[in-house]
């Protein structure tokens, strides 16, 4: 087993889709799974976990995650309401998920590239954080509980945050 401080060395470095990478132009299906393909093959804890489908786009458009699609592609906005969703699913509900992103009243672009900035903060913020306040030697078995039961715990807090704020998202009037 790796120390807690390869560990977080490795989690930190995740690389991200940059919005120069999504193109100015509008994206077929198949176009579109490839960037996230190419451009999130870091973030797969096994190689061959799909980060994104077809059925799961499609999914999300039924289900209003995403604004509906005119023809079969995609535009950019889309594009960066899958990005915002990709990062969301990772903790919370669908359902809240769509409460953020099933607007039309959001620049996407605009909080996906906030994200990007707020993660270039939190790379550099919060691994000595972890590393002072957590248990380090993650090669003893109580240990390992230990540090997985507290990393567990500041997760569901964030996750919680993030529940608070949406469940004061005020009501959307006529449309969706």
């Amino acid at each position: 087993m790796h120390s807690l401080n390869d560990a977080i060395a490795e989690v930190f470095s995740d690389h991200d889709i940059l919005p120069s990478d999504v193109p100015q132009l509008d994206l077929y299906m198949d176009q579109i799974l490839s960037l996230f393909e190419q451009g999130l093959r870091d973030s797969k804890r096994d190689p061959s976990d799909k980060l994104l489908t077809k059925t799961m786009v499609n999914n999300y458009v039924k289900e209003g995650l995403v604004n509906p699609v005119r023809g079969k592609k995609y535009t950019r906005q889309q594009i960066m309401q899958l990005l915002c969703i990709y990062h969301l699913k990772q903790t919370l509900r669908l359902s809240d998920i769509k409460a953020l992103t099933g607007r039309e009243d959001v620049d996407f672009e605009a909080c996906y590239s906030r994200l990007l900035a707020d993660k270039e903060r939190m790379r550099t913020a919060i691994p000595p954080l972890l590393r002072e306040q957590l248990p380090t030697n993650a090669d003893d078995p109580n240990e390992r509980l230990t540090l997985c039961l507290a990393l567990s715990e500041i997760a569901c807090y964030m996750r919680r945050l993030c529940e608070s704020l949406i469940d004061a998202i005020p009501e959307q009037t006529g449309g969706k």
